[in-house]
């Protein structure tokens, strides 16, 4: 099987069923912010089911530390580096982009910029986004990003028959990240270790849950800034 197969297919399927329910679904959704409500509380739910997978230690340099603590150093510090390089403005400005190059008749730009915003963190910050694509490469094993596929499927249908018509373009982002991880993979020649990916999915988890309660209007948390907390794990030597 042809190595990073599963994040094409993962990619380009999110673009079909993005493009494919904006035919379906012409009529422009007025209550946007409201339809966001019961995905926010999903989004929260699965952040903190995600939580619970940290593992109960990891080992640093032959140093045993607390799961919870290495958690909470990798966000802090992908939180300092994220917001050292503007990581979210950088995500809204590629958006701004894409909706002055592909989506210049939409008349809400700030409705496409946040969905396709909110769109992206979501289907990046999920542990199955970098795990998948070592699973790819190094056992031929597409199943998770299938499973993942179709997850993101049914988050972009949700958004696009809403109103969100920038979520679409997650598709794209789905193929810049997992594919830097899938050569990430080439590059190693190694499986992803079990405690390195539940650490990624320990902190996922809590990047779900921020995107959670931006989600609910409860807060505006640059989720965005956090991104970086997520490679952490694989450049640290348990």
């Amino acid at each position: 099987m042809i190595p990073g197969i599963g994040t094409i297919v993962n990619g380009v399927g999110v673009l079909f069923v993005g493009i494919l329910s904006r035919i379906i679904f012409k009529k422009e959704v007025r209550n946007f912010e409201e339809n966001l409500l019961p995905l926010g509380l999903l989004v929260l739910a699965l952040g903190f089911r995600e939580t619970l997978k940290s593992p109960d230690y990891v080992l640093i340099l032959s140093f045993e530390i607390s799961g919870f603590i290495f958690t909470l150093f990798a966000i802090i510090l992908g939180a300092v580096l994220g917001n050292l390089l503007k990581i979210e403005d950088k995500i809204k400005n590629f958006g701004d982009y894409l909706y002055k190059k592909f989506e210049k008749s939409d008349p809400d730009q700030s409705r496409f910029i946040e969905s396709y915003l909110t769109a992206s963190l979501i289907v990046v910050t999920g542990p199955l986004a970098i795990v998948g694509p070592f699973l790819d490469v190094v056992e031929g094993n597409i199943e998770l990003l299938l499973i993942k596929t179709a997850l993101d499927c049914f988050l972009v249908l949700f958004l696009t028959s809403s109103g969100g018509k920038g979520a679409v373009y997650s598709g794209v982002s789905i193929l810049i990240y997992q594919g830097f991880f899938t050569l990430c993979a080439l590059g190693l020649g190694g499986s992803i270790d079990q405690i390195v990916a539940d650490s990624i999915a320990g902190i996922g988890g809590v990047l779900l849950v921020g995107v959670g309660i931006n989600l609910l209007g409860l807060k505006q948390i640059p989720v965005g800034n956090y991104i970086l907390s997520l490679f952490i794990p694989l450049f640290i030597t348990f």
